[in-house]
């Protein structure tokens, strides 16, 4: 093997790494695993202001889009790779902070004296999640990459 030939070859790993760190982070942004997210945290989060068995059927609901979504996502991923801890604590980071607005948004609802506050705090949470997965996907790109030594 000549140097040329070693040269190409780590070339070609190279852009086959970066080819699937592409297509992870593609995957992992898809638009309709967002709005699955998106409307089960909706379902859950909202059931608090439901009666009796309403409230356990929007559970339901919001776990069944939830992991049924997770279950769909993860079979259809096109690159399986393992979450390293700074992506597992970004995911913290952001589900955290989820809930915090969530309650925030609920609390100060509730010193307003708005109705079904926790619907209100919802929809807030759930559309910000949608806006935060859009302006967080540099970092989250930047976090894979630095992982996935591309």
């Amino acid at each position: 093997m000549t140097a040329y030939d070693a040269q190409t070859a780590l070339d070609a790993i190279h852009h086959h790494q970066v080819q699937t760190l592409d297509e992870y982070v593609r995957h992992a942004n898809s638009r309709t695993y967002l709005i699955i997210s998106a409307l089960g945290l909706f379902a859950m989060c909202s059931s608090f202001d439901l009666p009796n068995p309403w409230n356990t059927a929007a559970v339901l609901a919001g776990n069944g889009l939830g992991l049924g979504g997770l279950f769909v996502y993860q079979r259809r991923a096109p690159v399986r790779r393992k979450t390293v801890g700074s992506e597992a604590l970004f995911y913290a980071a952001m589900g955290v902070l989820l809930v915090v607005l969530f309650w925030t948004v609920a609390i100060g609802a509730y010193f307003l004296g708005l109705p079904a506050r926790h619907t209100i705090a919802a929809a807030v949470t759930a559309l910000t999640a949608v806006a935060a997965s859009y302006a967080m996907r540099p970092y989250f790109e930047t976090i894979v990459r630095r992982n996935g030594h591309a």
